[in-house]
């Protein structure tokens, strides 16, 4: 096998990568850059809520009770998986699924309160 001299700045010649390599880097970039945004934004494991700009949306996620927020944060946001939010939050797997699922049924029930007090209020005006 020929050695390669690469003092010369030849660093990419002959590099073959198949596609599957190709579109796992490109997927990891895209991924680690959304995650970059999530994270420069200002969103904690506490304050979910700082992730919509939407101000209704962002109000229906502030009530959520928080333990249901901190596992939607986990899910969604930092994509951990079940056995891993498990052992952060120190709850079963059956636990976590129903924080997870109360979590969700909470901000849409938030969210249709929030706009039925809107349309109120803007039907008495």
């Amino acid at each position: 096998m020929k050695k390669r001299n690469f003092k010369n700045g030849d660093y990419t010649k002959d590099i073959h990568l198949p596609n599957e390599e190709i579109k796992k880097i490109l997927s990891d970039n895209y991924y680690n850059t959304q995650m970059q945004k999530a994270d420069n934004s200002d969103v904690t494991i506490n304050h979910l809520e700082n992730i919509f700009t939407n101000e209704t949306y962002y109000l229906a996620m502030k009530i959520v009770p928080l333990l249901e927020r901190k596992v939607l944060y986990l899910s969604y946001i930092e994509n951990v998986r079940l056995n891993d939010i498990c052992r952060r939050l120190k709850l079963q797997k059956k636990e976590v699924i129903t924080l997870r699922t109360k979590g969700i049924n909470h901000f849409k029930h938030n969210l249709q309160l929030l706009y039925k007090t809107q349309k109120l209020k803007g039907s008495k005006k």
